[in-house]
């Protein structure tokens, strides 16, 4: 009768390779990476999330090549910067009435 397989995962030489080189590169940019596979990850779901919270980047990888990573949230934010009506108003230099300017550039078309 076969023998049941624990549940310890197998690491392979080339996956320690490709885990190697891939905190030697984040090392080279002055991150903080780890490397798990795909099944020490989802045991580690929680504790890896508060990890990336702090900043470590952690790397999974499935087959010893990497195919996700997990990081801190960071919203992105686009467009301009708001300003008040009342803000944009202030900084438009009050001028004499146009109605009579508008009146003439009327009557010139007609």
């Amino acid at each position: 009768m076969a023998k049941p397989r624990s549940r310890k995962s197998i690491v392979y030489p080339e996956a320690v390779s490709v885990a190697q080189e891939i905190q030697e590169a984040a090392a080279a940019y002055g991150v903080r990476c780890e490397v798990v596979n795909v099944r020490q990850a989802r045991d580690q779901l929680s504790s890896l999330l508060d990890r990336a919270a702090g900043g470590e980047e952690i790397v999974i990888t499935s087959d010893g090549r990497p195919k996700a990573m997990i990081v801190r949230y960071r919203p992105k934010i686009t467009g301009a910067k708001w300003v008040s009506l009342k803000a944009l108003r202030d900084t438009m230099p009050m001028g004499p009435d146009s109605a009579s300017l508008l009146d003439e550039i009327r009557s010139d078309r007609f």
